[in-house]
């Protein structure tokens, strides 16, 4: 079925609820999952680069990522976690590539989620330049249930 899975983390319940079902492709299928996050680089955030800044900005990438690789790890899964640097669809589709990833599993909407478009932009951007399949997570299955 598959050997790897590259599942991209932005802060969004969507994105961390498509990780869940990945996880479960990856049980099924014995796949190692990478994970990543890509941060803006400051020139494409319009702001002047500072070193110290872009340093504090990786730390805290690195940070949000270690969980869930601890957890992945923690229940028996083979997982690495990535931070990627720039525009989020180059990175992602970059680290598909570099990694030699079978399948993307991301949600189609993911920190911009307005829900009026059928795909967020880094989704459809994704979708429109990978050279992998990619398996999107409609954000109604990766939304965390409501009380």
């Amino acid at each position: 079925m598959f050997n790897s899975l590259l599942v991209p983390l932005d802060g969004s319940p969507y994105s961390e609820g498509a990780l869940a079902l990945a996880l479960e492709l990856a049980r099924l299928s014995g796949a190692r999952v990478a994970l990543i996050t890509v941060v803006l680089a400051y020139k494409d955030a319009h702001v002047p680069a500072v070193a110290k800044q872009e340093e504090q900005t990786r730390k805290r990438a690195e940070a949000y990522l270690a969980p869930f690789v601890e957890q992945g790890r923690a229940a028996g899964f083979e997982v690495s976690g990535r931070v990627g640097h720039g525009d989020p669809a180059e990175e992602i589709v970059r680290a598909a590539e570099e990694d030699d990833i079978d399948v993307i599993v991301m949600s189609t909407h993911g920190m911009g989620a307005a829900g009026r478009h059928a795909l967020g932009s880094v989704a459809l951007k994704v979708l429109q330049t990978a050279w992998r399949p990619v398996i999107m997570i409609p954000i109604e299955a990766s939304s965390p249930p409501r009380p």
